[in-house]
């Protein structure tokens, strides 16, 4: 009996020092992430490394920057993504999965679970093999795995030494790896230290020759080192080797499948060289693994408006700001996008205006409006109405928003009206647009009004989209006889929805010519006059087509030298997409 007692003590212990590691991931889907403490000599290369993300996105993670150090002891949160946190383990021959636990606790649900994982409830029970939804407190329940390379320890066996990386010494001799590629070999250095020296030889240096070699050397010691076959295609690229490129792409595909870089890399390699069809296959390939993916979506998009379905990129536009609502680059092709899906748009517009002092009667200001989105870009007609000074006038108005190319488009308007003083004669503008990286945008233009004579006015502006805001800072000059004046204007959307849901707040100093009271420039005295004003609006979208947009102002104008009146003013409209 103490022989039996013995051998199941001594099989117990066995049994639980050959159980995988326990790791629990914190937080709530989608912001789950790891907490880490740092061990001795690590760094944000080595933590990289072992959780499969980048240096930037640890270090950005935790509000430090890369050249930060890291005493022992520290905890820091890793973020759980699509990258490194999959809900089943792979079958390939590059990667460990390191089962995640949750821990149950009491009155837990596996509904209540599954949400905060984000994975669904048959999931669960697949995973961990259970026979029905009930789980009891104390269960570990496996809710995912982290993707970590086979060579790499595990978070549970952390390097007890400096990520350290060493020069290139030494004469050593060359080793031919392919036609265009000769290969230094280097002893001192593994593959994780060869890889991050041709990082920054290429990004630092843009010494893409001696980059490619540490790669290849990096892939001699590693062959299935499927990332710096990823980096080695992307140098290949942008060095115009594209059959180069797409050898590693391709190799990496067949043997690597789960590596959601290459599929990144690869769809950017088809779209730059205008192969759409062949760059929305690879893109598809890879959202089938990370349907998720907020950089294989965005590409997306980009590749079927590049193929004139931008239906089909609405749809994935929608879905990216569902899963990431401050996402800069979605938010900013949305109404563009939107624009070409619905190509018909009809509106209404009103606005009352209220002087205390300057005149003693408001103002009303209406418009009727058509525009038609065309393979050349936008066209418009307008029909605007006007009563001021006590007098009725009609405008007629034409503009379009013609496209040039990817980056570039442009304003074309033009107006005439009988009722001059109510309306200028002729009024007529320019504007040429760039779309700029980092979702900035720009313009330059020019603004044309007749009365008995004319008036010309330059306009520049500059747009930047971040998170959930658009800011847009621009500038009219308009030069006088005696002098130049200038008006200012800084206005900024907070976008709670869609691409038309949104509030708005505009500051400004002049008056501008593409406001309604364009009229006042006219008087040649103004350009001396001060004037102040402050708007606030708010536009919604209802069933996707119906929008309704309402603001309201306060403007406080220097009408005569040294005499200010107030003004206020309210406005709605209502278009219709069809």
């Amino acid at each position: 009996m103490k022989k039996f007692i013995l051998v199941a003590i001594l099989f117990s212990c066995s049994h639980l020092s050959a159980q995988p590691p326990s790791f629990e991931v914190s937080g709530n889907f989608p912001d789950l992430y790891f907490n880490h403490t740092v061990a001795e000599g690590q760094s944000f290369s080595s933590l990289a490394k072992l959780y499969n993300l980048s240096p930037n996105i640890i270090a950005s993670s935790n509000k430090l920057h890369l050249g930060a150090d890291l005493p022992a002891g520290r905890v820091l949160k890793i973020p759980a993504t699509t990258t490194n946190f999959h809900h089943f383990p792979g079958a390939n021959s590059f990667n460990n999965y390191i089962p995640i636990y949750y821990l149950v606790r009491q009155n837990d649900l596996i509904s209540l679970i599954s949400k905060k994982y984000g994975i669904s409830d048959t999931t669960i029970q697949r995973i961990n093999v259970l026979g029905s939804r009930t789980v009891k407190t104390g269960d570990k329940l496996i809710v995912g795995y982290l993707k970590v390379r086979k060579d790499q320890p595990t978070p549970s066996r952390l390097p007890s030494q400096p990520d350290t990386i060493k020069p290139i010494t030494g004469n050593a001799p060359s080793v031919p790896i392919g036609p265009d590629t000769t290969v230094v070999q280097v002893k001192e250095l593994d593959s994780d230290k060869l890889f991050e020296q041709a990082r920054r030889t290429a990004f630092d240096k843009k010494d893409y020759t001696t980059a490619l070699q540490l790669c290849f050397q990096a892939l001699r010691k590693s062959p299935d080192y499927s990332d710096i076959r990823v980096f080695a295609g992307r140098i290949y690229t942008w060095t115009d080797k594209l059959d180069s490129a797409i050898t590693q792409f391709t190799y990496v595909v067949e043997h690597d499948r789960d590596n959601k870089e290459v599929y990144v890399a690869y769809s950017d390699l088809r779209y730059w060289n205008e192969q759409y069809s062949k760059a929305l296959e690879v893109c598809d390939t890879g959202l089938s693994y990370y349907g998720t993916s907020k950089d294989l979506l965005i590409r997306k998009v980009k590749i079927l408006r590049a193929l004139k379905r931008p239906a089909e990129a609405q749809e994935v536009l929608e879905k990216l700001l569902k899963i990431d609502r401050t996402n800069t680059e979605a938010r900013a092709l949305l109404q563009r996008n939107k624009d070409e899906v619905l190509k018909n748009k009809i509106g209404v517009s009103y606005e009352y205006n209220y002087f205390d002092k300057q005149f003693s009667d408001p103002w009303h200001i209406g418009s009727l409006d058509y525009s038609r989105q065309t393979n050349l870009g936008s066209i418009g007609a307008h029909l605007n109405y006007a009563n001021r000074f006590q007098t009725s006038g009609l405008q007629y108005e034409v503009d379009a928003y013609p496209h040039i190319s990817k980056r570039f488009y442009s304003y074309i308007s033009g107006a005439y009206s009988s009722n001059v003083g109510v309306f200028p004669k002729y009024r007529g503008g320019f504007s040429l647009y760039s779309i700029l990286p980092q979702s900035f945008e720009g313009e330059v233009g020019l603004r044309y009004l007749y009365f008995s004579d004319a008036t010309l006015i330059y306009t520049g502006a500059v747009s930047k989209y971040y998170k959930s805001w658009l800011f847009t800072a621009r500038t009219y000059i308009t030069p006088g006889e005696q002098s130049t004046s200038h008006t200012y204007n800084f206005t900024t959307r907070y976008y709670y929805g869609g691409a038309d849901d949104y509030f708005l707040l505009t500051l400004g100093h002049g008056i501008s010519p593409d406001e309604s009271i364009a009229v006042l420039l006219n008087n040649k005295q103004f350009e001396k006059l001060v004037t102040v004003k402050a708007t606030v609006g708010f536009r919604h979208e209802f069933k996707k087509k119906y929008l309704l947009t309402i603001d309201a102002g306060w403007m406080n104008q220097e009408y005569r030298p040294n005499t200010k009146g107030n003004q206020l003013l309210t406005g709605i409209s209502y278009q219709v997409r069809f």
